[in-house]
C-alpha cells in the first residue's frame, strides 16, 4: 500500500550479533533464530512436486510460527544476522541449557513507494549541456549542436556507424537490452550531480544508463551530506520524458570522508553496485559528456576484435565550469604514454598526448588507438571484466600506481586496451580545494609503502592479481620501460607512432608550475595547456 509520511515508523531492519560461548552447539544448545522465507513453496507443493521433505531444516516442527518452511540460524560466537524485520517472519528459539548472548539493533522508519505510486515524485532531466532546464532535441546547424531551451552551443556529437545514426534520429523506439552501469567514486565534489546530468542528458538511452556513487562526505555535517549526496540539495534538478528517474537508476554509498582511503577503494566499493548491466563505465566524479556518448562507446568497443577482452581508455580534455565545453571544444583523440618515474616512489607517471585530426592507426581497422596504459578516470568494457579482474579493495592510500597496476593487471588476463578515435569526455583539471594534503600518520605512511611495495612487486611479475595469458616483462618490452631499472627508452614516448602523428605540444614535464585557470576558453588550436593540467593535477600541485 502506498505510505504517507503521517504513517507511524515501523521497524524495518533487524541485526543480530552473537556474544554466545565459541563451543554453542546447534542441538544441545539451541536458541536458534527461526527464518520463514517468503518465497519458499509450502509443504504442500514441496511434497506433491515428489521432492524429498526429509531435511529437518525444510519442515515446521512444534514451536514454528506457522505451517511453512524454514531454515534455522546457530547462533555462533562473532555472527552477525541481518535482514528486513517487516518483510521476514522469525522466531526465536528457546535456548536449552544454557543463555544465549546476543546484541539486537532495530533500525525504525517508513517505506517509501517508488514506481507505479500516486504520490511517485517526478523526478527531471537537464538539457545536453548539463546546466539546467528539459530535455528537448538539440538543433544540427552546420555541424554545430545547440540546445533549444537556453541556445548554448554543445560540443559536436559523437559520430554513430549509418545503422546507429539512423536509429538515432528516428528516436521512435528508446529501448533495447544493452544497459550501461557509470561507476562513480566522489569525494566532497560539488560537480557530481551536474555530471549524472551530463551523463543522461547527453545518452542516446538515457532509459539504459545506471548510476553508482560512493559519496565520500563529512557525515558529521548534515548540511555537506545534503549537498553533495542529494540532487536537491545541490541544487540540481532532474528531468526526463523517458523511464530515467533518480530513484530507479541511481545507486550509492556513503562513506564519511574521514574514512576515505583513497581512489582504489572508492572504485572497488562502487563495482560492487554493478547489477548486471551489460557494460561498466568508470569515470571520475567531475565530467561532462559529448551527446550519444552511450551508442558511441558501445559501437567502439564493439568493433574491436574481441569485445569482452577490451577496454576503452584515455585522459580527456578539460572543461571549467560552470558553463563547460562549447561547440569549439576539443574533438581530436588523446593516447597514454609513458612520461617520467616518480623521484620519491619511483612509480611510473604516464601523460596524454593529443592526435592529428583523422589519425588511423595501421594495425587498427576500427578507429580505435591501440594502447597499453589505462586511464582510472575514464575508461569503458564489457561487464565480465569486473570478474575476471576487479579493482583491489586493499591499495588503501595508493594514488600513484593505481593506473599501471591496473594497466599491468589488465595485460596480464590477456586484455587489450584502445583509445578512442574522438574525445567522448571532458574532465575538470582543476584540484578540488577539499581534496586537502594529510600530513601522513606513521601508520598511514607504513600502509602507504606496503601498497606501492605491492605494486612493485606486479611491476616484477610477483605480485597479486596477476593474469597468466601474457607476461610482465612482455608488458614492459612493448611499453618501452625497464621497471627494474627506472629507465624510459627512447620512442616510448610515440607509442611505436611517429612523431608527426601528434599535434606539437609542450612538455608535461612542467606542469608542476601551470596554473590552473589556463584551461579556460581553449578550442581547437591548442591543447598543450589542457595536457599539462593533466600532470598538475595527478601531481597534487
Amino acid at each position: 500500500d502506498t505510505k504517507t509520511t503521517t504513517d507511524p515508523p515501523k521497524r524495518i531492519l533487524t541485526f543480530v550479533y552473537y556474544l554466545t560461548p565459541n563451543e554453542w552447539d546447534s542441538e544441545l544448545d539451541g536458541g536458534a533464530l527461526r527464518i520463514f522465507p517468503p518465497f519458499v513453496e509450502s509443504s504442500s507443493d514441496r511434497n506433491s512436486s515428489g521432492k524429498n521433505s526429509s531435511d529437518k531444516s525444510s519442515s515446521s516442527s512444534s514451536g514454528s510460527v506457522h505451517d511453512a518452511h524454514y531454515f534455522d540460524v546457530t547462533p555462533y560466537a562473532d555472527r552477525l544476522v541481518a535482514f528486513r524485520s517487516d518483510l521476514i517472519e522469525h522466531q526465536v528459539m528457546p535456548s536449552l541449557r544454557r543463555d544465549r548472548i546476543a546484541i539486537t539493533v532495530w533500525l525504525y522508519g517508513r517505506v517509501v513507494c517508488r514506481g507505479g505510486c500516486s504520490n511517485t515524485e517526478t523526478v527531471s532531466l537537464p538539457s545536453s549541456n548539463g546546466l539546467g532546464g528539459k530535455r528537448s532535441s538539440s538543433n544540427h546547424n552546420n555541424g554545430v549542436c545547440t540546445d533549444d531551451n537556453n541556445n548554448r552551443t554543445l560540443p559536436p556529437p559523437l559520430p554513430l556507424s549509418p545503422d546507429n545514426a539512423e536509429k538515432t534520429i528516428t528516436a521512435t523506439e528508446r529501448g533495447g537490452d544493452k544497459t550501461i552501469y557509470v561507476a562513480i567514486p566522489s569525494y566532497r565534489d560539488e560537480e557530481t550531480w551536474p555530471t549524472i546530468k551530463s551523463l543522461v542528458a547527453s545518452a542516446c538511452h538515457p532509459e539504459r544508463v545506471f548510476v553508482g556513487v560512493v559519496f565520500q562526505v563529512d557525515t558529521f555535517s548534515q548540511e555537506e551530506v545534503q549537498r553533495f549526496t542529494t540532487s536537491k540539495g545541490s541544487g540540481i534538478s532532474l528531468e526526463s520524458p523517458f523511464q530515467w528517474s533518480e530513484e530507479t537508476h541511481i545507486r550509492s554509498i556513503t562513506l564519511d570522508c574521514r574514512h576515505a582511503t583513497g581512489p582504489c577503494y572508492a572504485r572497488h566499493l562502487a563495482q560492487t553496485l554493478h547489477r548486471g548491466e551489460d557494460y561498466v563505465l568508470q569515470i571520475d566524479s567531475h565530467m561532462r559528456f559529448r551527446p550519444n556518448w552511450d551508442e558511441y562507446l558501445i559501437q567502439q568497443l564493439n568493433m574491436t576484435k574481441c569485445p569482452e577482452k577490451s577496454v576503452l581508455t584515455a585522459y580527456p580534455p578539460g572543461y571549467e565550469p560552470p558553463n563547460g565545453p562549447g561547440s569549439d571544444a576539443e574533438t581530436r583523440a588523446t593516447i597514454l604514454v609513458p612520461w617520467k618515474f616518480g623521484q620519491e616512489d619511483g612509480i611510473l607517471r604516464q601523460k596524454g598526448r593529443l592526435l592529428c585530426p583523422g589519425y588511423q592507426h595501421g594495425l587498427s581497422d576500427n578507429g580505435n588507438i591501440p594502447c597499453l596504459l589505462y586511464a582510472g578516470g575514464f575508461n569503458f568494457f564489457h561487464s565480465s571484466l569486473v570478474d575476471v579482474c576487479p579493482y583491489d579493495s586493499k591499495l588503501h592510500g595508493l594514488f600513484f600506481g593505481e593506473e599501471i597496476s591496473m594497466a599491468v593487471r589488465l595485460y596480464t588476463h590477456g586484455f587489450d586496451l584502445y583509445a578512442p578515435p574522438h574525445t567522448v569526455c571532458y574532465h575538470l583539471w582543476k584540484r578540488n580545494p577539499l581534496r586537502a594534503k594529510k600530513v601522513d600518520a606513521s601508520d598511514m605512511a607504513k600502509q602507504r609503502e606496503d601498497v606501492l611495495e605491492v605494486v612493485r612487486m606486479q611491476l616484477r611479475g610477483m605480485g597479486r592479481g596477476l593474469g597468466t595469458i601474457r607476461s610482465v616483462e612482455q608488458f614492459s618490452k612493448e611499453l618501452g620501460v625497464d621497471f627494474d631499472r627506472g629507465v624510459l627508452a627512447s620512442g616510448c614516448e610515440d607509442a611505436g607512432l611517429s612523431e608527426d602523428r601528434f599535434v606539437p605540444t609542450a612538455s608535461l614535464s612542467t606542469a608542476a608550475g601551470e596554473d590552473a585557470k589556463t584551461c579556460n576558453g581553449l578550442g581547437n588550436e591548442d591543447m598543450s595547456s589542457v595536457l599539462k593540467l593533466v600532470g598538475q593535477y595527478m601531481n597534487g600541485t
